[in-house]
């Protein structure tokens, strides 16, 4: 008992003096928080679908000290992407408040899952205000990424081509205990970002340019090489897209080549995995998952109340009331199920005003690297919401947009211009009545 006693005492000093550390150099934190994200598995199950993890104790601890430690003041391209962002999630609160009022609550799932993106969207942005920092979480998210390769590498064993079954059930062995597979597919997105944003933050050399360019690539690649289509096509995208603005052509005709290298090894390896995986008809729906039968059933949805939906959280709830075999996995959909055709402007503007602000630093010869990123992940993520959640209220792609908007505030500072200081005004002044005429 004494020694269990003692073991608290000593564990509740140590966290106490990181939190002190980090409260001073919070990107000793940052660093934590990125890696800590490549972990998944590790989390403290808080009833049968919400787990606690590091990553959302630091969110709160970073949420907390943004509150009291006042930082630099937001630019005009922060406030417009701010304004229409709070604009939605106040509405999703205001239609949540009115489904407890009516006893239709939404489900705690998507509840906690709002307040932790919530969370997220005010505390990086006003955290991440210097490269330096950007520096440190963009090393995390590294080290992160390389740790759920390995952990990806090892539930799939040495060879994955050798996996027999199908290529979902291939999709469902790579997944983790509180990740599924599109989840993968969002952090692949997250990965790839950051090292894009890291060729830039870091000192530039033909090494690092070598280096970068590999670790986007591998992130990039790993959902095609766990076969989840949607992910990996919205990336790839994306990616070519960046360094088309760049204009990388060389890079980007060997990211393709690699891709289409990778694609003739596995079929060569197993012709009717990766054939029963691309085997795709847009008529019958064959090749989507069940898609279209789920956006039939959605669109019924959203022509019983166009207007204001059905209410926050309620998209489950009511598409398995109606004999929907899922989710509607679209989420542009998804927001009109719920939150009605207002809703869902709301999210197009908030995300118009992010490309706006990314397309204005492309505009400029300092930041047009930064503005064709910024765009490269807006479309990735837009594309990716045709068949995914993504772009509603989704952990790991709040992340990668708050680090976007931070990216952006760093950027719109670095090109302000400086306000001159006014003079100093003289020790005395001279009155007419003592000139000479």
């Amino acid at each position: 008992m004494e020694l269990t006693i003692t073991l608290a005492v000593e564990t509740g000093i140590a966290i106490l003096l990181c939190l002190a550390v980090f409260w001073r150099k919070p990107e000793y934190g940052l660093f934590l928080y990125g890696t800590v994200l490549g972990f998944p598995d590790l989390a403290i199950p808080l009833g049968t679908a919400i787990n606690l993890r590091l990553d959302d104790a630091l969110i709160v601890f970073f949420l907390l000290r943004s509150l009291l430690w006042s930082p630099a003041s937001l630019t005009p391209g922060q406030k417009s992407i701010f304004k229409w962002q709070m604009f939605l999630a106040a509405t999703c609160c205001f239609s949540a408040l009115v489904g407890f009022a009516r006893g239709t609550p939404p489900a705690p799932y998507e509840t906690i899952k709002m307040i932790g993106c919530i969370a997220i969207l005010i505390a990086l942005p006003r955290l991440l205000q210097s490269k330096r920092r950007l520096r440190f979480l963009v090393a995390g998210l590294m080290c992160g990424g390389v740790a759920l390769l390995i952990q990806i590498w090892q539930r799939l064993g040495s060879n994955p081509a050798d996996f027999l079954g199908s290529f979902q059930e291939l999709k469902n062995a790579a997944a983790f205990t509180t990740w599924n597979p599109n989840t993968i597919g969002q952090a692949c997105m997250l990965l790839a970002f950051a090292a894009g944003l890291g060729s830039m933050v870091y000192r530039r050399s033909a090494m690092n340019s070598v280096v970068w360019f590999c670790l986007a690539t591998t992130f990039a690649l790993i959902p095609t090489l766990v076969f989840s289509r949607g992910a990996g096509l919205s990336i790839a995208t994306g990616y070519v897209l960046f360094l088309l603005l760049t204009r990388r052509w060389k890079l980007a005709l060997c990211f393709l080549l690699i891709g289409l290298s990778i694609f003739v090894y596995l079929r060569n390896a197993d012709t009717e995995l990766v054939d029963s995986a691309t085997r795709v008809d847009i008529t019958t729906g064959e090749g989507f998952s069940h898609r279209f039968d789920r956006w039939d059933m959605a669109v019924q949805a959203i022509r019983s109340n166009p207007a204001l939906g059905h209410g926050f959280g309620q998209e489950w709830i009511y598409l398995s009331g109606v004999g929907s075999e899922g989710r509607a996995h679209n989420a542009y959909m998804t927001v009109c199920i719920e939150l009605g055709f207002g809703g869902l402007a709301l999210l197009l503007m908030a995300t118009c005003r992010f490309l706006s602000s990314g397309v204005s630093l492309y505009r400029e010869a300092e930041t047009r690297a930064y503005g064709a990123l910024l765009m490269a992940l807006i479309a990735t993520v837009c594309m990716d919401s045709l068949a995914s959640s993504t772009l509603y209220w989704e952990k790991l792609p709040t992340i990668a947009l708050s680090i976007g908007i931070a990216l952006i505030g760093i950027c719109q500072r670095a090109c302000a211009p400086e306000v001159p200081r006014k003079a100093s005004a003289p020790a005395y002044q001279v009155f007419p009545q003592h000139l000479r005429i």
